[in-house]
């Protein structure tokens, strides 16, 4: 797992070995089994994420206790920064494995210090920043624009294979169909 580590470190433009070494010594790797929750709405949390391999969904759970599903991060995402998926040090959301999974988890002061003192993580840290804004302004206008179909064949294209990985409720939740619809719309688009 190091090594993807690694290349994701690399992906993100921290390109010398010694901040990379420097992530690593203070990140700690976990593996995670399938329906494991990494940490859960209204609870406190002060670490960054990083997935290295698996399916992650956040969800929220509605006043009728029914699970929704609010986005998903494949292997080699960032998950939403702290300061944005947190209020009064409160997650907004939850966060679960749909697969078995492997993040890379530091705390958010080890990563604030590590970006104050080295500028391959401050560039890092913008653009996460930059990234998670653009996907966030994206999703919104897709929800509030595109039919259903239009939203399934979106989420086709940013994340390929999901329906194949992840459990089908999870997916209908996120697009805001029912199951029942969610399998028509999959019947429709599979004779086309």
């Amino acid at each position: 797992m190091l090594e993807e580590l690694d290349a994701k470190l690399s992906e993100l433009n921290i390109l010398s070995p010694q901040s990379r070494q420097l992530f690593k010594e203070i990140a700690t790797i976990k593996k995670l089994p399938k329906s494991k929750n990494i940490f859960v709405e209204g609870d406190g949390n002060a670490h960054e994420y990083l997935l290295l391999s698996g399916v992650l969904h956040r969800y929220n759970l509605a006043d009728d206790g029914q699970l929704i599903t609010t986005g998903f991060y494949m292997t080699k995402a960032v998950v939403t920064p702290h300061f944005a998926r947190t209020k009064n040090g409160k997650s907004i959301f939850s966060l679960q494995a749909l697969t078995n999974a492997v993040v890379a988890e530091i705390a958010v002061a080890d990563l604030n210090l590590l970006r104050q003192t080295n500028n391959e993580f401050r560039v890092f840290g913008q653009k996460i920043i930059e990234e998670e804004l653009s996907k966030l302004f994206y999703f919104e206008t897709v929800y509030r624009s595109c039919s259903a179909k239009e939203r399934l064949l979106i989420l086709r294209n940013h994340f390929p294979n999901l329906e194949n990985l992840v459990p089908h409720n999870s997916i209908a939740s996120f697009l805001g169909i029912t199951n029942v619809s969610f399998s028509r719309l999959r019947h429709e688009l599979s004779v086309k």
